[in-house]
């Protein structure tokens, strides 16, 4: 769910005005997430973290 909450927080900064390279420097993430979190939808937000959250992970052997 923090996935989600980042796609808000980064869609509400981007309404507000500030610009990429700030919103990325005050939530320290890449401006590549950024905008990648910016070219979804709220709909395809939610339907990849679903995905995401889905995959298994490596156990340590």
């Amino acid at each position: 769910m923090e996935k989600l909450l980042l796609y808000v927080e980064i869609h509400q900064l981007k309404n507000q005005g500030f610009k990429i390279a700030a919103i990325a420097k005050k939530l320290d993430i890449s401006r590549n997430t950024v905008y990648k979190y910016l070219n979804m939808n709220f709909d395809e937000a939610t339907e990849w973290v679903q995905t995401t959250s889905n995959r298994s992970k490596k156990s340590k052997k």
